[in-house]
């Protein structure tokens, strides 16, 4: 018998694998640009990047099935069974690290009925009306709160238009989100209510971007070597480089508009060496993982940094380890498990909504 014909394929065969590394990377640059500015300055670009790879994969994966028959209904449920799951972990852990800064003093010191008011709606993926802060408790979350509102717009809107009405509207809402970043001298916007219409705009500029390169033919064979790892580096170095020459709102509007589409773009069309695979591949897995819990470490390391005066490169690293581990626990323990057991419920209420004789038919 010949093994290797019958050995299991990797986990990353048949995957995109640069844009996997990519949004790993991205998702560390967001973690430590709010752990330590200085070692990560725009960081906060990652989101665009992130909407903008959302829009590319979301487009490449439903788009056949939407024009198959899949209802809006049926596709946003997938949505919420894919991202709430890790989103309630996050909300949980950063709930916990909130309340241990009344007893630590490190942090905002949030009082308890701010709390209360605040986590019903935010434990319904839904921004809280009671504070200024839309997910005050894990304030990266907002992001997440417009993954979906994006999500709904691909369904109902996106997917019915063409390339033209696409580019059409990416270009508008780019005007729209330049003057905004002109305005408030840098493009770290959308965590805060009076930023909402920004926030809009900023999650239709890049995930209509990434719509439209979905819908761009990719060649069918991707080469792996120096331009998947040129990729990989090139998105570290965008959100970690500090150009003090360069005015913040001109480099934003530049990495938001124009970069982040093209390393989707170009992401798409390579892959990294066989060596560099395994690793792209892992800091994809745990990336979305790493986003959702990394706020709940930020003040507790913190305190060795700042407190203790540890290096804080060093605690830097440490702290993107803790945030990779406790990622990587939340999708083994939590992620995988919750979201096969939903999947399991809701298909055993489809069979027993079935009529009695389909449920007899051999699968």
């Amino acid at each position: 018998m010949n093994q290797d014909r019958h050995a299991a394929a990797p986990p990353w065969e048949g995957r995109h694998v640069t844009l996997d590394g990519m949004r790993g990377i991205a998702a560390l640059a967001v973690a430590l640009f709010h752990y330590n500015i200085s070692q990560a300055p725009h960081g906060y670009v990652a989101v665009d990047f992130f909407f903008a790879l959302s829009g590319f994969v979301l487009c490449k994966t439903y788009l056949p099935r939407w024009q198959a028959g899949l209802t809006a209904w049926a596709f946003m449920k997938q949505r919420v069974i894919r991202l709430y799951p890790l989103f309630l972990v996050g909300i949980v852990v950063t709930t916990l690290s909130a309340i241990s800064n009344h007893f630590t003093g490190q942090g905002n010191v949030y009082s308890y009925g701010m709390m209360a008011r605040a986590l019903p709606f935010n434990l319904l993926m839904l921004p809280s009306p009671a504070t200024n802060t839309l997910f005050p408790l894990n304030v990266p979350a907002w992001s997440l709160f417009f993954e979906l509102v994006a999500n709904l717009g691909l369904v109902l809107v996106l997917f019915r238009l063409p390339r033209i009405a696409l580019l059409a509207v990416t270009l508008v809402a780019a005007w729209w989100f330049a003057l905004a970043v002109l305005e408030n001298e840098g493009g770290n916007l959308g965590a805060v209510w009076h930023q909402v219409g920004i926030s809009i705009v900023r999650t239709t500029m890049s995930f209509t971007a990434g719509v439209l390169l979905a819908r761009l033919p990719l060649p069918e064979v991707r080469p792996a070597g120096w331009l998947g790892f040129a990729c990989l580096a090139a998105i570290a170095a965008m959100l970690m480089l500090n150009l003090t020459s360069v005015p913040d709102a001109y480099y934003d509007l530049v990495c938001s508009i124009v970069v982040s589409p093209l390393l989707v773009w170009l992401g798409a069309r390579c892959e990294p060496s066989r060596a560099l695979a395994p690793a792209a591949w892992f800091l994809g897995e745990v990336s979305y993982a790493v986003y959702a819990v990394h706020w709940a470490l930020m003040e507790p390391l913190r305190y060795f940094k700042d407190d203790l005066g540890w290096n804080p490169v060093l605690m830097g690293a440490v702290y993107l380890g803790c945030c990779v581990a406790l990622g990587w626990a939340a999708v083994r323990w939590v992620d995988v498990p919750m979201r096969a057991k939903i999947g399991a419920m809701l298909r055993e209420r489809a069979r027993r909504t079935l009529p009695l004789k389909e449920r007899a038919l051999p699968h």
